[in-house]
């Protein structure tokens, strides 16, 4: 699961918060997570192991300096805890020069390969990488160790909505990370804000989860699955532990349920 999610307020927390939050996803039943680099130290010792560090963040419009210095510290972190996926996102609405960002991104690429994790860009329907066409353009040419995240909520958001026979055209080794989580039939005000705040329980919504396993299927993908349901709310309401047993017991249901 993605820890950032059993924070209420997941920009601000303390390290005292991250590691409640670890805690409640182990008794929870999870053993692995997709943690934000800056909280990882926060989890050291507890026993919930770092599958995902995330996210590469200035790849996409940053100098190459930066760029480099950005791939160093994530792929140190992906080494020192055996993480074998990276997230990469860029969150500005353009990128000013592809090929630019593109170099960027395959510095990140080359570091991780020496780790063994797999870097995977995720698509954000409010930036300048808003599908999964525009994803799969982008890393294509940089080889498998360049992947794709594949949330199910950015999946229903994203201009057009299911992209499906985008998907099908993708390698599977390509899809490398799917994050699990829900969508309303209808958006809930700006969407940013309700990707942040509004998410549901996967069944809760209208994602196809059935169609979407079937696609992954089709194309041999085997990626790495984890919860990513940010919804502030659950978490006050039912507490870390609540929320965490909640949303496992969800994602278990939609599997079963393909």
């Amino acid at each position: 699961m993605c820890t950032a999610t059993l924070l209420a307020d997941p920009m601000s927390a303390g390290n005292d918060d991250v590691r409640a939050a670890g805690e409640a996803a182990l008794a929870a039943g999870f053993t692995e997570a997709s943690v934000w680099a800056h909280q990882i130290p926060a989890l050291d010792g507890l026993g919930l192991r770092v599958g995902v560090v995330e996210a590469a963040m200035t790849w996409a419009n940053a100098d190459a300096g930066a760029a480099a210095e950005e791939a160093r510290r994530l792929t140190r972190l992906a080494a020192e805890h055996g993480a074998t996926k990276i997230v990469a996102v860029c969150l500005e609405p353009a990128i000013a020069d592809i090929e630019v960002a593109r170099r960027n991104l395959a510095v990140l690429v080359d570091a991780a390969t020496d780790t063994g994790a797999q870097v995977c860009v995720e698509f954000l329907p409010w930036t300048a990488i808003p599908d999964l066409a525009t994803a799969w353009s982008l890393v294509e040419p940089l080889g498998p160790v360049a992947g794709i995240l594949l949330d199910t909520w950015h999946w229903v958001r994203q201009p057009g909505g299911p992209a499906f026979d985008v998907l099908a055209s993708i390698p599977g080794e390509r899809i490398g990370y799917v994050q699990l989580c829900d969508a309303a039939p209808v958006p809930a005000g700006e969407v940013f804000a309700e990707a942040m705040t509004n998410r549901l329980l996967p069944g809760e919504g209208v994602v196809d989860f059935a169609a979407v396993f079937d696609a992954l299927d089709a194309i041999g993908a085997r990626p790495y699955i984890a919860t990513e349901i940010f919804n502030p709310a659950l978490v006050v309401a039912r507490g870390a532990l609540g929320a965490a047993t909640a949303m496992r017991d969800a994602a278990d249901d939609v599997a079963k349920g393909r």
